[in-house]
């Protein structure tokens, strides 16, 4: 470098040691020289022009007060006329102004101005050290190291040029650019770089003033560092940019528009405020810069139509500018002692400076001015990405392998912006990690593909600045400027500033969520927000955004901190929290306004773009980059729809996707399902429908619940049709994955840790999380909170059987082939899957149900038993609620918590219901008696004597056999025995609730009772009870001892006549007749055993025999009992209690049945010498007495056959005394027979003989 800069420093004073033109030579100083004598003699003397006389009077009153105008020197009116424009209170007419601009040009003579330069910088040369060398310099060839090294002393702080040698050094710098002696410089300077670049000989051939200096300054970044060209060109452009005059197409691309705005004049007194010495330069193009990039609306107009040659300028110089700061002198002005601040150890070039300024330009140390010539320069950078150099630098091999080079163009170019650029290399490096990630799954490349090129580190880290610039500046984007414009200026600008540090973003951010339209952004803000979101790529980083950073800091820097693996990670980390006492309310707003885009391009979570991106192209039309840079089709971009196409897709169990992309789908729905706006299907189909329903004290966090509440509603579906749709298609994922209600599994942990952990760790839980929280809604964990949670979704499933996810796949095709008329209300589906699995148990019509539909329908029916919402209890079973209206409020069953009390409650009232009431209940009880597992009630009171009495009852009706069994029933807690009476009574009502009845006596009702067995098969009675038809038929037929029916059914029948004994309501027959006389007789005796029925029997029997009984509908009754009694001492349990001992001791060889036992002890009761115990004494004795008046009551029919006298004589109770009649009367006559002879006369015999 030394070498070249001796070269150059040898080579420039043979240029610039020529004489300079008359014209361009400064005047010497007044005092060596005779005053002009006529006013415009010399146009370089202020003096002699006419365009300043004015302004010298007004201006310069001191001066020529306190010197003669005689010896008033030309510098001395320069200086008090250059004051005067400085000055924000003073100006220069026009013309005078643009006198002292010429003079100025025409000092800058290089002979002359040596001479000037030691005459003014003498005493600083001696005073200050590092100014010594430039005494060296000040003799001819030497001019421009002289100029550089007084340039240099002037940027220090420390150090301080005099006005006079201030303004040489400025003078001089203008007449560098004189072309002629630049061109000269060029061709000797720059010779090998002219042949070897062919885009710069046409600079050489530039003759205006000022072009040949512009046109070699376009294509300097593309020259060798280390050729003396590019030395040559970078000393020329750190004296030219100081000044916009200095740059000839500058002026005449844009000279019209700087004058328009205003951009021409001297900079003022109140642009110098912290620095030492007052500099105008740069100051027009400082001034242009800002009204492009802020657009200030007096002059809008204008600056739309601005040429695109003249924005090309700009750009042109600010690209220059950019690589090394000191070259943009009002920023290196206004950032001096911000650049010691924060980034003394940096060294200027490669825009390094500027990078590490604007990393801290939302500082609260920094200096105001500073920061807003950076936010300034960022605009200019998000327009042209020439200008950063430290991405472009780093970066440059990445560019050329994936064809993201910058193209020239203008501003309009969609290869100009930094957003392009950074699109461009994201979307490689996107397609390069997913490319990675495949090959570390195993997977091979595609035939002709080629494996992609790895991104280095520092360009990966110049990526992540610059993003995190694009947040935090939104100037740097300008689609975003242009397109939202109206927004910022309305919305994110409250005191008429725009936010700072990144908040105009988030302000834009908060109102693209806004759902009142008065606070709304338009589609065209929307779309530039949504494509600064895709530069930014915050998924991949979190800490591009800085607001996100700062307003989580808390949790990103504790909680997070481990959790996440990754920079990815920290998002959905962060999303965890959502909703809970860790999250602050900014980092939540924050954090949702992210969410927010980010729910709305799939491609924006790395770890999903990764593990989905095959199957996003295979089966959701998604583009196969990440970005598509180029698009001359105009093609759709499908991301919107891609992401719910695969929510769709990984929960698709006939064509699943990948486990990792299924693992990863399921990740961002319950992370986004906490929100209603982070599901763009259901937010932009539902805003009308949220704003009807869920305007009103609503929570965000509550919006799904109260949409789903309603949705279901036939006013809902019809007015809100496409939210329906998205609403169902959602709600079918969520009853499939309780993850996703996070509201849920959040206030439900302990019961879900307690009782479904092994069902909440399973990916997806298919809805059993859900069943098991039903059936644990009366544990102690359960809070109120989750309770609500859990309503809400048995609500939603009441209503509609598809969001029962398990109930709904199991019987799916039963449904469709035997319930398809009753739509999709839950509980009309119950019902009709009820009936047709009651019907082929027990009555042997219609196929049977699937048998995992008759597993998911029991836990169905149990949900719909122990739904507690009062509020909703219609939607429990709509049909029997209407229909039972009228009865529930007669009954005052409301005030009943679940649905199963308001049924128990119109079970106990049944005989006072209407019969559409009677009707829908008949339904269940028909369910739950053919299984008694769909009995909740009685499952639920009677766990304890269950567990305790019947440990192997497992299915069908076998609960309530064991429990009804006599040596059961009378010890059963009192809970569990009020509900086993009240389902036998129910029983009694109809035979068709007695299934294991039914099942052993079928082919006895056939043969005897067979119009009753028909009748309990036709359609028209199947809702309609019969009575006990079939058993009261049966019973006659057993009372008749002519008849044999089967042991089961025997059996059976004998159990029915059993629990009259117990409770004569079992009986309905009899507790009809005797209903009356009843109250009248044991009205005392059921008081004293406290209710109690099981001793109602055994006071008729006695008021029967005593012949109290008057109504003889009753006593007809109870002789029928009493003959049924007579089948088996079993039948009449206070005999049987009485006698048992006796029984076995004097009857143990008698086979049970057909009145064997009670003849047995009858007989014995008869033989003196048989001991007996007195008690069974007494009880035979009075069975004897009911035997005989039941006789009187109730006329026997003889036997019509030999084998019915057989089966009578065989199955009385008397059969032995008859038996012994019998035969002494035979003996009698053959005794007499054989005493008497014949009887017939003899003589008869003798005439036949003949």
């Amino acid at each position: 470098m030394f070498i070249f800069s001796l070269i150059f420093l040898l080579c420039f004073s043979l240029v610039f040691g020529q004489d300079v033109p008359v014209a361009a030579q400064a005047p010497v100083p007044a005092q060596n020289q005779p005053q002009a004598k006529s006013p415009g003699a010399d146009i370089n003397h202020l003096l002699g022009r006419p365009e300043c006389s004015a302004d010298i009077q007004k201006y310069c009153k001191k001066q020529i007060q306190m010197t003669p105008k005689e010896q008033l020197s030309d510098m001395t009116v320069l200086e008090c006329l250059q004051d005067a424009g400085y000055s924000d209170a003073e100006t220069l007419t026009p013309g005078c102004e643009q006198a002292v601009w010429e003079v100025k040009v025409a000092l800058t003579a290089d002979d002359r101005f040596h001479n000037a330069v030691v005459q003014f910088c003498a005493n600083e040369t001696r005073q200050f050290t590092q100014l010594r060398p430039c005494l060296d310099e000040t003799k001819p060839g030497h001019s421009l190291s002289f100029l550089e090294c007084l340039q240099d002393a002037g940027y220090s702080d420390t150090e301080t040029l005099t006005l006079g040698c201030e303004q040489a050094v400025w003078e001089v710098k203008v007449a560098l650019t004189a072309d002629d002696r630049f061109h000269n410089a060029v061709v000797q300077f720059c010779a090998n770089e002219t042949r070897q670049f062919t885009q710069l000989r046409p600079c050489l051939d530039e003759t205006k003033p000022g072009h040949a200096l512009s046109c070699m300054l376009d294509h300097v970044l593309q020259l060798p560092k280390t050729g003396q060209c590019f030395q040559f060109l970078a000393r020329i452009q750190s004296i030219a940019f100081t000044d916009f005059r200095l740059v000839g197409t500058f002026v005449e691309k844009c000279g019209e528009y700087v004058a328009k705005l205003g951009c021409g004049t001297l900079t003022r007194n109140s642009a110098h405020k912290g620095a030492k010495v007052p500099h105008s330069q740069g100051a027009t193009l400082e001034c242009f810069i800002d009204k492009l990039v802020n657009m200030p609306k007096e002059h809008e107009a204008t600056l739309k139509s601005v040429s695109n040659e003249c924005r090309h300028e700009v750009m042109r110089i600010a690209e220059l500018q950019s690589d090394d700061w000191h070259l943009d002198r009002p920023l290196f002005f206004a950032c001096r002692q911000d650049r010691e601040r924060f980034c003394s150890e940096i060294p200027a070039g490669d825009g390094k400076v500027f990078q590490c300024l604007l990393e801290h330009r939302t500082d609260k140390f920094m200096e105001p001015s500073c920061s807003k010539i950076l936010s300034e320069r960022a605009g200019l950078m998000g327009q042209d990405a020439h200008l950063a150099h430290p991405l472009t630098n780093s970066c440059q091999n990445e560019m050329k392998e994936y064809q993201c080079n910058l193209q020239p163009g203008y501003q309009s170019s969609v290869n100009f912006h930094l957003s392009w650029l950074l699109l461009c290399l994201e979307n490689s490096l996107h397609n390069y990690n997913a490319q990675q990630h495949d090959l570390s799954k195993g997977k091979q490349l595609l035939p002709g593909q080629k494996k992609l090129t790895s991104f280095n580190q520092q360009c990966q880290h110049e990526m992540i600045n610059h993003r995190s610039f694009m947040v935090q500046e939104f100037k740097m984007s300008p689609e975003l400027v242009m397109g939202c414009a109206q927004e910022i200026d309305k919305f994110c600008s409250p005191n008429g500033d725009i936010e700072k540090n990144g908040l105009t973003i988030h302000c834009l951010m908060e109102h693209a969520q806004m759902r009142d339209e008065r606070f709304q952004i338009s589609s065209q803000c929307m779309g530039t927000l949504q494509h600064l979101m895709k530069v930014a790529d915050i998924g991949t980083n979190y800490q591009v955004d800085k607001v996100l950073y700062s307003s989580c800091k808390t949790l990103i820097e504790g909680k997070c901190k481990m959790d996440s693996g990754s920079e990815a990670g920290v998002l959905t980390c962060l999303m965890k929290y959502v909703d809970t006492d860790d999250m602050t309310n900014d980092c939540e707003q924050r954090l949702v306004e992210v969410q927010y885009f980010l729910a709305r391009d799939w491609t924006l979570d790395t770890n999903l773009y990764e593990s989905c991106h095959k199957e996003a192209v295979e089966r959701c039309s998604a583009f196969d980059n990440w970005h598509l840079q180029n698009n001359p089709e105009n093609k759709i971009d499908p991301g919107p729809s891609v992401l719910a196409c695969l929510y769709r897709a990984a929960y698709d169990e006939k064509k699943p996707l990948t486990k990792e992309c299924s693992m990863n789908i399921h990740r961002i729905l319950r992370e986004r399902a906490i929100r209603v706006n982070l599901l763009p299907e259901i937010e932009d189909n539902c805003r009308d429908a949220l704003s009807e329903y869920c305007s009103n004290q609503v929570q965000p966090q509550e919006e799904m619940n109260c949409l789903q509440e309603n949705f279901e509603t036939k006013e809902f579906k019809k007015k809100y049709s496409n939210c329906y749709k998205e609403l169902e298609k959602f709600t079918l994922m969520e009853s499939k994955d309780t993850k996703l209600n996070r509201l849920l599994t959040r206030a439900c942990r302990p019961v879900i840790d307690t009782y479904c952990s092994n069902l909440i760790n399973e990916e997806i839980d298919h809805g059993d999380v859900m069943e098991c929280l039903s059936r644990n809604k009366d544990k102690q964990e359960m809070t109120p909170k989750c309770k609500s949670y859990v309503n809400h979704f048995e609500l939603i499933s009441m209503r509609d059987y598809h969001f029962n996810y398990r109930f709904s796949k199991a019987c799916d095709d039963d449904i469709k082939k035997h319930c398809s008329a009753f739509g999709q209300d839950k509980g009309a589906v119950i019902r009709c899957l009820s009936n047709i699995m009651f019907e082929h148990r027990i009555l042997g019509e219609t196929p049977d149900l699937a048998k995992d539909c008759k597993k998911q329908l029991r836990v169905a029916y149990l949900q719909q038993e122990q739904f507690d919402d009062k509020k909703h209890m219609v939607d429990a079973d709509p049909t029997l609620m209407r229909k039972c209206e009228n009865d529930i409020r007669k009954l005052d069953c409301k005030r009943k918590n679940t649905f199963e009390e308001i049924v128990e409650c119109l079970r106990e009232g049944f005989d006072t219901l209407e019969p559409d009431c009677k009707a829908v209940l008949f339904d269940r009880e028909k369910i739950q008696a053919m299984d008694n597992t769909f009995d909740d009630e009685l499952m639920r009171l009677c766990q304890f004597d269950l567990k305790k009495f019947c440990s192997s009852t497992t299915e069908g009706d076998s609960a309530i056999k064991c429990l009804s069994n006599t040596k059961i029933i009378r010890v059963l807690q009192p809970t569990c025995q009020k509900i086993v009476r009240e389902r036998l009574r129910e029983q009694s009502r109809d035979d068709r609730l007695r299934p294991g009845f039914l099942k052993v006596c079928e082919q006895d009702a056939k043969q005897h009772c067979n119009e009753e067995y028909k009748k309990i098969h036709l359609k028209e009675y199947s809702e309609q009870q019969l009575g006990a038809v079939i058993s009261a038929c049966l019973r006659q037929q057993l009372a008749r001892f002519d008849i044999r029916l089967q042991p089961q059914c025997k059996e059976e029948l004998s159990n029915i006549i059993l629990e009259a004994e117990f409770d004569v309501q079992t009986d309905p027959m009899l507790y009809k007749a005797c209903k009356d006389t009843i109250n009248r007789h044991c009205s005392n005796k059921i008081v004293k055993e406290g209710g109690r029925f099981d001793t109602v029997l055994e006071c008729l029997k006695a008021d029967f025999y005593t012949s109290q009984i008057q109504d003889q509908n009753c006593a007809k009754e109870l002789a029928r009992i009493t003959q049924e009694a007579l089948v088996d001492i079993h039948l009449d349990p206070s005999l049987f209690e009485a006698c048992s001992v006796d029984v076995r001791r004097i009857c143990n060889d008698v086979p049970p049945g057909q009145s064997r036992v009670i003849s047995c002890l009858m007989d014995a009761l008869e033989v003196p010498r048989v001991q007996m115990s007195d008690q069974c004494k007494t009880k035979l004795s009075e069975r004897k007495k009911l035997w005989n008046v039941a006789h009187e009551k109730y006329k026997m029919e003889f036997p019509k056959t030999l084998s019915g006298i057989y089966n009578l004589v065989a199955e009385h109770p008397e059969r032995d005394s008859i038996l012994a009649w019998f035969g002494g009367l035979i003996l009698i006559i053959l005794i007499v027979g054989c005493c008497c002879g014949r009887c017939t006369k003899r003589t008869a015999y003798e005439l036949k003989n003949k």
